[in-house]
């Protein structure tokens, strides 16, 4: 049963991950913004940490969900092992979503494991 649910809908799985991890972001976040009124040009600060960790994390997190759909769709089986360890590693990098150098070397990590995941994919039996 286990290895049905990590095999073939892995893809429902990690949407409900995320649609959890953005409910809790959304209720539980403290995001603050300040603002000057007065006029700016465009000159952009991109050089924080956390805009790289939240373009990567998405990124990868698009990247997964399409992928995964794409392998539903054809009618394919993941790896057993690789799905759950690819899902552990997603949980990670959910929980240290803080640390940049951990949530870069889980994102990192993430994405290739993925590649191997689908690579390996194969068609039901």
């Amino acid at each position: 049963m286990l290895r049905k649910i990590f095999t073939k809908y892995l893809f429902f799985i990690l949407i409900s991950l995320f649609g959890f991890g953005f409910v809790l972001a959304y209720l539980f976040g403290d995001e603050q913004s300040y603002g000057i009124n007065k006029t700016v040009g465009w000159a952009y600060d991109i050089s924080t940490e956390v805009f790289y960790t939240a373009l990567i994390f998405t990124f990868s997190q698009v990247l997964f969900l399409v992928g995964y759909l794409i392998i539903f769709f054809l009618g394919r089986k993941t790896n057993y092992h690789l799905s759950i360890t690819h899902f552990e590693i997603i949980l990670l990098t959910l929980i240290f979503y803080e640390n940049f150098i951990i949530n870069m070397i889980f994102c990192v990590f993430s994405i290739i494991l993925f590649f191997i995941n689908i690579f390996k994919s194969h068609k039901q039996e």
